[in-house]
């Protein structure tokens, strides 16, 4: 398995590097122009989130980033240093007419990620959030 790490502070400036860092990867994988698309905007959100919701923006709290690369899938880990979250349920969103109109998209970043991935997961705890996205080369399966 090949592995590029990425670690940037919690300034969402950064979150570029990231981005740029996932469609390189992407293209070295051989994805097709629409699915390293789908990679940048799934890693692009979930750092985001790191930065925003996990790290509460704290510079001195790193978002890891570590791309995985096997034969059969690239494997991203978004890791923050927050104080964790409840359960997120990755199946369904709250996005509604009215919560549209309230400006509200709670949950959306996550039914977003995991709308642009092959499969995602979360495993947190008091001194972080780990979320795994997998995106499995054509005619692989999970």
């Amino acid at each position: 398995m090949e592995r590029v790490e990425v670690h940037i502070p919690s300034n969402p400036i950064f979150e570029r590097v990231v981005r740029a860092s996932a469609g390189e990867i992407g293209e070295a994988f051989g994805f097709s122009v629409e699915r390293i698309e789908d990679l940048k905007l799934a890693v692009s959100e979930a750092v985001n989130n790191a930065i925003e919701h996990g790290n509460k923006r704290e510079t001195s709290k790193p978002v890891e980033v570590v791309f995985a690369l096997d034969h059969e899938k690239l494997e991203v880990r978004i890791s923050d240093h927050g104080a964790g979250v409840g359960t997120l349920d990755f199946s369904r969103h709250v996005v509604d007419e009215r919560n549209l109109e309230d400006g509200m998209l709670r949950g959306f970043g996550s039914y977003l990620i995991s709308a642009l991935v092959d499969d995602c997961e979360v495993s947190s705890s008091q001194t972080g959030t780990v979320l795994t996205l997998r995106l499995y080369r054509k005619g692989q399966t999970q």
